[in-house]
Protein backbone atom coordinates (compact mmCIF):
# COMPACT_ATOMS: atom_id res chain seq x y z
CA UNK A 1 0.00 0.00 0.00
CA UNK A 2 3.01 2.28 0.05
CA UNK A 3 3.04 2.76 -3.70
CA UNK A 4 0.53 4.97 -5.49
CA UNK A 5 -2.11 3.08 -7.43
CA UNK A 6 -2.07 -0.03 -5.24
CA UNK A 7 -5.43 -1.56 -4.44
CA UNK A 8 -7.05 -1.08 -1.03
CA UNK A 9 -9.27 -3.95 0.08
CA UNK A 10 -11.62 -4.05 3.06
CA UNK A 11 -11.52 -7.22 5.14
CA UNK A 12 -13.64 -7.23 8.33
CA UNK A 13 -12.18 -8.70 11.52
CA UNK A 14 -14.05 -11.13 13.72
CA UNK A 15 -16.89 -9.85 15.92
CA UNK A 16 -15.77 -8.55 19.33
CA UNK A 17 -17.20 -11.53 21.26
CA UNK A 18 -14.89 -13.90 19.38
CA UNK A 19 -11.83 -12.10 20.80
CA UNK A 20 -12.71 -13.43 24.25
CA UNK A 21 -13.01 -17.07 23.14
CA UNK A 22 -10.17 -19.36 24.21
CA UNK A 23 -7.51 -19.37 21.49
CA UNK A 24 -6.60 -22.57 19.72
CA UNK A 25 -3.01 -23.38 20.60
CA UNK A 26 -0.70 -25.16 18.21
CA UNK A 27 2.90 -26.03 18.94
CA UNK A 28 5.54 -24.67 16.58
CA UNK A 29 9.26 -24.19 16.29
CA UNK A 30 9.88 -20.53 15.54
CA UNK A 31 13.20 -21.19 13.84
CA UNK A 32 11.42 -23.35 11.25
CA UNK A 33 9.05 -20.53 10.25
CA UNK A 34 9.65 -17.56 8.00
CA UNK A 35 8.08 -14.11 7.94
CA UNK A 36 5.51 -13.73 5.15
CA UNK A 37 4.16 -10.23 5.80
CA UNK A 38 3.42 -7.32 8.08
CA UNK A 39 -0.07 -6.95 9.59
CA UNK A 40 -1.36 -3.74 11.17
CA UNK A 41 -4.57 -4.16 13.18
CA UNK A 42 -6.68 -1.12 14.05
CA UNK A 43 -9.22 -1.37 16.86
CA UNK A 44 -11.39 0.94 18.89
CA UNK A 45 -9.53 2.00 22.03
CA UNK A 46 -10.80 3.02 25.46
CA UNK A 47 -12.42 6.47 25.46
CA UNK A 48 -10.31 9.37 26.67
CA UNK A 49 -10.88 10.20 30.32
CA UNK A 50 -12.15 13.71 30.93
CA UNK A 51 -12.66 14.62 27.26
CA UNK A 52 -14.77 17.79 27.02
CA UNK A 53 -15.69 17.21 23.35
CA UNK A 54 -16.77 14.11 21.48
CA UNK A 55 -13.66 11.96 21.01
CA UNK A 56 -12.78 8.62 19.48
CA UNK A 57 -9.55 6.68 20.01
CA UNK A 58 -8.02 4.00 17.81
CA UNK A 59 -5.18 1.66 18.78
CA UNK A 60 -2.81 0.34 16.16
CA UNK A 61 -1.05 -2.97 16.85
CA UNK A 62 1.65 -4.29 14.55
CA UNK A 63 2.53 -7.93 13.86
CA UNK A 64 4.64 -10.03 11.56
CA UNK A 65 2.74 -12.88 9.87
CA UNK A 66 4.60 -16.16 9.90
CA UNK A 67 4.59 -18.93 7.28
CA UNK A 68 2.11 -20.98 9.37
CA UNK A 69 -0.29 -17.97 9.38
CA UNK A 70 0.39 -17.22 13.04
CA UNK A 71 1.20 -13.64 13.95
CA UNK A 72 3.83 -12.36 16.37
CA UNK A 73 3.19 -8.99 18.00
CA UNK A 74 6.04 -6.54 17.62
CA UNK A 75 5.14 -4.30 20.60
CA UNK A 76 5.39 -1.24 18.36
CA UNK A 77 1.85 -0.12 19.16
CA UNK A 78 0.52 3.25 18.12
CA UNK A 79 -2.68 5.13 18.65
CA UNK A 80 -4.60 8.17 17.58
CA UNK A 81 -7.45 10.14 19.11
CA UNK A 82 -9.83 12.31 17.13
CA UNK A 83 -11.96 15.12 18.50
CA UNK A 84 -15.03 16.80 17.08
CA UNK A 85 -15.31 20.56 17.42
CA UNK A 86 -18.65 22.25 17.91
CA UNK A 87 -21.82 20.66 19.16
CA UNK A 88 -23.33 19.08 16.06
CA UNK A 89 -25.47 16.08 17.03
CA UNK A 90 -25.35 13.29 16.22
CA UNK A 91 -21.57 13.13 15.97
CA UNK A 92 -20.37 11.53 12.76
CA UNK A 93 -16.90 10.03 12.27
CA UNK A 94 -17.68 9.08 8.67
CA UNK A 95 -14.55 8.69 6.56
CA UNK A 96 -13.64 6.91 3.36
CA UNK A 97 -11.76 3.63 3.82
CA UNK A 98 -8.70 4.83 1.86
CA UNK A 99 -8.48 7.93 4.12
CA UNK A 100 -8.51 5.80 7.28
CA UNK A 101 -5.89 3.41 5.90
CA UNK A 102 -3.65 6.24 4.71
CA UNK A 103 -3.84 7.90 8.14
CA UNK A 104 -2.81 4.61 9.78
CA UNK A 105 0.08 4.18 7.36
CA UNK A 106 1.19 7.78 7.94
CA UNK A 107 1.26 7.16 11.70
CA UNK A 108 3.31 3.99 11.24
CA UNK A 109 5.68 5.63 8.76
CA UNK A 110 6.29 8.52 11.17
CA UNK A 111 8.86 6.29 12.86
CA UNK A 112 10.75 5.80 9.59
CA UNK A 113 13.93 7.65 8.69
CA UNK A 114 12.24 10.07 6.31
CA UNK A 115 8.58 9.61 7.23
CA UNK A 116 7.84 8.19 3.78
CA UNK A 117 8.81 4.60 4.46
CA UNK A 118 8.13 2.07 7.16
CA UNK A 119 10.75 1.80 9.92
CA UNK A 120 12.06 -1.48 8.48
CA UNK A 121 15.15 -1.60 10.69
CA UNK A 122 12.99 -1.16 13.82
CA UNK A 123 10.67 -3.94 12.63
CA UNK A 124 13.60 -6.27 12.03
CA UNK A 125 15.03 -5.48 15.48
CA UNK A 126 11.65 -6.02 17.19
CA UNK A 127 11.36 -9.38 15.39
CA UNK A 128 14.93 -10.36 16.41
CA UNK A 129 14.07 -9.62 20.07
CA UNK A 130 11.31 -12.22 19.69
CA UNK A 131 13.65 -14.81 18.16
CA UNK A 132 12.68 -14.17 14.54
CA UNK A 133 15.55 -13.62 12.16
CA UNK A 134 14.53 -11.31 9.34
CA UNK A 135 16.43 -8.71 7.37
CA UNK A 136 15.00 -5.16 6.94
CA UNK A 137 15.30 -5.44 3.15
CA UNK A 138 13.45 -8.77 3.24
CA UNK A 139 10.63 -7.17 5.27
CA UNK A 140 10.42 -4.29 2.83
CA UNK A 141 9.60 -6.69 -0.02
CA UNK A 142 6.85 -8.55 1.87
CA UNK A 143 3.15 -7.61 1.68
CA UNK A 144 1.66 -5.48 4.42
CA UNK A 145 -1.99 -5.47 5.39
CA UNK A 146 -4.10 -3.00 7.38
CA UNK A 147 -7.06 -4.62 9.15
CA UNK A 148 -9.83 -2.48 10.65
CA UNK A 149 -12.06 -3.95 13.36
CA UNK A 150 -15.80 -4.25 12.91
CA UNK A 151 -16.35 -1.68 15.69
CA UNK A 152 -14.23 0.91 13.86
CA UNK A 153 -15.88 0.01 10.57
CA UNK A 154 -19.25 0.89 12.10
CA UNK A 155 -17.92 4.15 13.57
CA UNK A 156 -16.29 5.19 10.28
CA UNK A 157 -19.36 3.89 8.39
CA UNK A 158 -17.09 2.06 5.95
Amino acid sequence: MSEEGEEIRYVPLRPAEEYWAAPQRRSFVLSELSVTGLVIICELDEPLVGAKRPAMSMKITQYVRMSDDSMVRLDMDRGVSSFKHGWVRPVSWKRAAPDVIHEVLDLVRADGANGESFPWEAYAEAARVRGIEVDPEELKDLPHTVLISDELTKIFEL
